[in-house]
């Protein structure tokens, strides 16, 4: 019997990893689902904010690789009218987008089913992208945008895929006769035994993310700021520098640190380095403005990394299982004495944290679960 076939639309997947978290919710979701759909990558060759092409990859062309189809576009063969006939080529039952402000991999697919171009169903996971955090970026063109959207009917009879409840309240603000389904996101991480050494009174910090303004790195640095300088902390910075103009304002707090603060920017992280890295660390301390997800939360937890989060992700019931503190940002003194309370602990109180931390994920991450949430996901989708 024929799996069923589902085109997959992203703007940039591996071997790019500058992309974050969406880049990772497609590789956990198709190695997870692999066995019970035939899945057809569509992207492009080159990574986010880059303009060199991969080498390892030949564009513009349809291949397998470990039971998984691919196609990379490059820049000068990306247009509607070359994507339209590729999707007419391998006639998917189900086109699943990931991104809602892509024009090429979400907007224009959208406006072609609306106009009768394509007959195929569509899946939109807008990760995170409707959300108040996101939408204060750049926030009138993005207004500017919907309002027109809703006026002309373009997402009448799209389906949403949210990963958690507050994911779907924000589409139905925006879109209040959507129809939103739910299947949580997936990541493809397992459990690392934490090798830091903790000693009292010094404490190994790191971020993850994107440096982007969304992800809040500037005000983690005006909470080190306030930190007493009986207390010695290390902070190291792993993500792509997406936003250069932010980064220099970034580069001028750290410049005024007291001495007790150590911040280090590392670079990036390759898939395969992040967990045996972070699990030398203490805590991840990442006060985003919003996350649909957190990959890179999911990840700290399952190394024993207890972390210091806003309360803008799906993960708010950290300090209730002793895994961490999910904080409003407008407490900047609860930031301050969360690190502290982290400090002071010596190696066998934070050995207790530390094993909290994974208990805590590993009951939230059911896998069998959630596959079969995904075939329900995807197999209603394409009936419908």
């Amino acid at each position: 019997m024929n799996k069923p076939k589902i085109g997959v639309l992203i703007d940039w997947y591996l071997p790019g990893t500058k992309a974050g978290g969406p880049v990772r919710s497609v590789y956990s979701l198709v190695s997870l689902l692999k066995g019970y759909f035939d899945f057809y990558i569509i992207t492009t060759n080159v990574d986010l904010g880059k303009t060199d092409p991969y080498k390892e990859v030949e564009p513009n062309k349809l291949f397998l690789k470990d039971n998984i189809h691919y196609y990379y576009f490059s820049k000068d063969h990306l247009n509607s009218k070359n994507l339209l006939a590729l999707l007419k080529e391998i006639k998917p039952d189900l086109i699943y987008l990931n991104s809602f402000w892509s024009v090429n991999f979400s907007i224009n697919i959208v406006r072609q089913k609306k106009q009768g171009l394509l007959t195929t169903p569509l899946l939109l996971a807008p990760r995170g992208m409707l959300g108040k955090g996101a939408l204060g970026l750049k926030a009138f063109k993005k207004q500017i945008f919907l309002a027109l959207a809703n006026f002309l009917g373009w997402y009448v009879k799209v389906p949403f895929h949210a990963t958690q409840e507050q994911e779907g309240k924000d589409i139905l603000h925006k879109f209040n006769s959507a129809k939103v389904l739910i299947a949580p996101n997936v990541n493809s991480g397992s459990v690392v035994k934490n090798e830091s050494v903790k000693t009292e009174n010094t404490l190994k910090l790191f971020y993850l993310s994107r440096i982007a303004k969304v992800k809040n790195l500037h005000f983690a640095l005006e909470v080190l700021m306030e930190i007493p300088t009986t207390c010695a902390i290390e902070y190291d910075i792993f993500g792509n520098l997406e936003d250069s103009e932010y980064w220099n304002e970034c580069l001028q707090i750290m410049a005024k640190l007291p001495k007790n603060i150590t911040v280090t920017y590392k670079g990036e992280l390759e898939f395969n380095e992040v967990q045996n890295t972070i699990s030398n660390y203490h805590c991840l301390f990442l006060p985003t403005l919003n996350e649909n997800f957190g990959h890179s939360i999911v990840e700290s937890l399952l190394c024993g990394c207890p972390v210091i989060i806003s309360d803008q992700t799906p993960w708010n019931d950290l300090e209730a299982n002793d895994a961490g503190f999910a904080i409003n940002l407008n407490d900047k003194q609860k930031f301050i004495d969360s690190i502290e309370s982290y400090v002071k602990l010596n190696q066998e109180q934070f050995s207790e944290k530390s094993q909290k931390a994974i208990n805590y994920i590993s009951k939230k991450i059911d896998l069998e679960l959630i596959t079969n949430q995904y075939k329900t996901l995807f197999n209603e989708s394409i009936k419908n």
